[in-house]
């Protein structure tokens, strides 16, 4: 931990109180400040609390305790995190196992939120080498634009996929890069659920706002508000990565009323698991067709290059369990659920009463936007 003199007020920009003699996670006080100037004008998310108090917490979430094949996304996205907080604490990188716990409050079933994980960084690989804050926040040349993707990149362990991801067209370049995240990730995803994330992202650009909100899913499928859960956390993380990387991408690329919505993908989600045509779920609109093909195989290559294959549900044995998690991340997937390193398991302890209030629950609210959290 690093003691920080008194930060002074020096221009319009710095508003709030001083902070004198504050206990910091980071040394570097003119880093500090424009990470500080940055969270006061709302241009960066989780930044500068991570930098100054090192806590980060989500203390919300639309999930299925009962699913035992989907992670929860407390888990799915702190590999990503543990590689930014090792960008952001750069005082630690070299001796990441002596740097400071960073704190985190994330809600997952069975974590009464009364203590935090502590959870250390993660080191990341970036192609020409792991830039400098000071490079990646101040330095205004051209080219640096393309330093700050490879970070970017590294945070998520897809730093093969930058070919693809930059012939993507924007807004979609963000969602490729969660879905072949999230794919590579969970293998208990399918083709299915592939064609639902994409349909969804190229209807909603010709959808106005009277249209979706008298969408009327058929019925609630749990697995997939969760599903729809999941991409929108994951793009909350994304803002964070861009936030810590420079803004390599413009944050309105992944503002979800841009690329997703709940029951949008509820309705698509629901046609694709019905077997419906790649057309039906396009809604007859070849311009869509060929901008869908595309992106799936942008997705599909890049999962490739990590040995994930994904294929179509009727595909999968009886037996599919489902694996997730990447090495580093501190926590596995065993055969009969969720295990965390060394902390026992806390998806086990759910007594029958707390299944049926969830079950109840899932039945008469899951129709929400998970974005609305």
């Amino acid at each position: 931990m690093c003691t920080n003199p008194e930060i002074k007020q020096e221009d319009p920009t710095n508003v709030g109180p001083e902070i004198k003699q504050q206990v910091t996670m980071v040394s570097d006080t003119e880093i500090l400040k424009i990470a500080r100037t940055h969270h006061v004008q709302a241009e960066s998310y989780l930044v500068y609390n991570i930098m100054s108090s090192g806590e980060i917490e989500c203390s919300n979430t639309l999930e299925d305790e009962l699913d035992q094949a989907l992670p929860s996304q407390a888990f799915i996205y702190r590999p990503i995190r543990q590689r930014v907080y090792s960008l952001l604490l750069e005082d630690c990188q070299d001796v990441a196992s002596t740097c400071p716990a960073v704190k985190e409050w994330f809600v997952y079933p069975g974590n009464p939120l009364r203590h935090p994980d502590l959870v250390r960084p993660l080191q990341m690989t970036v192609p020409g080498g792991t830039p400098s804050l000071k490079i990646l926040w101040l330095n205004q040349e051209p080219e640096m634009q393309v330093r700050r993707l490879d970070t970017l990149l590294a945070c998520f362990n897809l730093s093969s996929s930058r070919e693809e991801l930059q012939a993507v067209e924007s807004p979609f370049q963000a969602l490729c890069c969660l879905l072949i995240y999230l794919f590579v990730q969970v293998d208990t995803l399918c083709l299915e659920d592939l064609h639902a994330f994409i349909a969804q992202a190229l209807c909603l650009q010709g959808k106005s706002t009277s249209q979706l909100v008298n969408l009327q899913p058929d019925y609630i499928n749990p697995r997939a508000v969760q599903l729809g859960s999941l991409l929108v956390r994951g793009l909350t993380t994304l803002v964070l990565v861009n936030s810590a990387c420079g803004f390599p991408w413009k944050m309105s690329d992944f503002m979800p009323w841009n690329i997703f919505d709940g029951k949008l993908f509820h309705q698509k989600y629901l046609q694709s698991e019905k077997g419906y045509a790649v057309e039906v779920l396009l809604e007859q609109n070849r311009s869509r067709l060929t901008k869908f093909h595309n992106l799936k195989a942008v997705v599909c290559k890049a999962c490739m290059k990590e040995n994930r294959r994904i294929t179509g549900r009727a595909h999968w044995g009886s037996h599919h369990a489902g694996r997730w998690g990447r090495q580093g991340s501190g926590y596995h997937r065993t055969g009969s659920g969720y295990s965390r390193s060394s902390q026992g398991q806390p998806w086990r302890d759910q007594g029958p009463g707390k299944k049926d209030r969830h079950r109840r629950y899932l039945r008469e609210h899951l129709f929400l936007n998970p974005f609305c959290l």
